[in-house]
């Protein structure tokens, strides 16, 4: 008994320890407020996804609850996926809405500095709409992927195109908060959210069993098609420019060549990604616009 009792106390002050060593680490490892934001992007997450089949059940018609439970596991992820990515994006543009637009006060008017090897760590800010620090969104950001990820029931459920774009962004974020550089570039993406409620609604709409070719469903795509254009793909040359000719060898100075090569790897990730998803929704709109043309025509 008494070797029992001494074996179990081990184990409990091992494991204890441990969780001080990876607490320890973590912390070192990044800013506070980052780790702050990805506990509660995760913890959000997956409270939004409980939620989700609750809500449904409560305010959802019979036929819409009858679609949903139709789904099959795949489906029925992404459509529990959409409550937390809405609540998500809209987070992350109010989070973000200052920073983007008006900067970070005594961060981005440094003059002969680059922006993006300015970090603000703090938790509280006299800046933005929340004054929550943009540090705490981007563990938002990155706790949010993560979850999104582990609720999937497999990589393929999820979409490969996804996992590839949820993988790279949690790197590059977790990179770049530990190197403490890169800050308002990551804003501007997590901003990019504003398109995500849009396409939800669109998702929403087909769940309850409107076409594609139904004239609300249609406004949504195109209302998402040109949000997304403009906020995901508009400024991608203005960041490739400034990357090459202003933040690059800043970045290199600061954490050296291998880390801006590699944050150069990012961003040619993401933008071929950006552009991809944009390519696509073109072919599926000019064929759905010319179709409508020619039935009014017609007509």
């Amino acid at each position: 008994m008494r070797g029992s009792g001494a074996l179990k106390y081990q184990s409990t002050s091992s494991l204890i320890k441990t969780k001080k060593i990876l607490k320890k680490m973590l912390f070192d490892a990044l800013p506070h407020s980052f780790v702050y934001g990805f506990v509660g992007g995760s913890i959000g997450y997956f409270l939004c996804r409980y939620l989700s089949p609750i809500i449904t059940n409560i305010f959802a018609t019979s036929s819409f609850q009858q679609r949903v439970n139709a789904l099959d596991i795949g489906k029925t992820y992404h459509y529990h996926s959409l409550l937390p990515s809405t609540i998500h994006a809209l987070l992350q543009v109010i989070g973000t809405y200052s920073v983007v637009f008006y900067g970070r006060e005594r961060y981005d008017n440094v003059n002969g500095i680059s922006p993006n090897i300015l970090f603000d760590d703090r938790t509280h800010v006299e800046y933005g709409l929340t004054g929550i620090g943009p540090a705490v969104y981007s563990g938002v950001f990155v706790g949010y992927l993560g979850s999104d990820i582990l609720a999937s029931p497999s990589l393929k459920s999820m979409g490969y195109p996804f996992v590839l774009h949820h993988i790279a962004a949690i790197l590059c974020w977790i990179f770049c908060a530990h190197n403490k550089v890169m800050q308002p570039i990551a804003c501007l993406f997590q901003f990019n959210e504003l398109s995500t409620p849009l396409m939800n609604i669109r998702q929403y709409l087909l769940t309850a069993g409107y076409k594609s070719s139904d004239l609300s469903v249609s406004i949504s795509s195109l209302i998402f098609f040109i949000v997304f254009g403009l906020v995901r793909v508009v400024p991608l040359p203005f960041v490739i420019r400034d990357w090459l000719y202003r933040d690059y060898d800043a970045i290199r100075l600061a954490i050296g060549s291998s880390g801006a090569i590699l944050l150069s790897v990012f961003f040619a990730v993401n933008a071929l990604l950006q552009c991809g998803w944009f390519l696509i929704m073109i072919q599926k709109l000019l064929p759905m616009l010319s179709s409508k043309k020619t039935k009014k025509k017609e007509q």
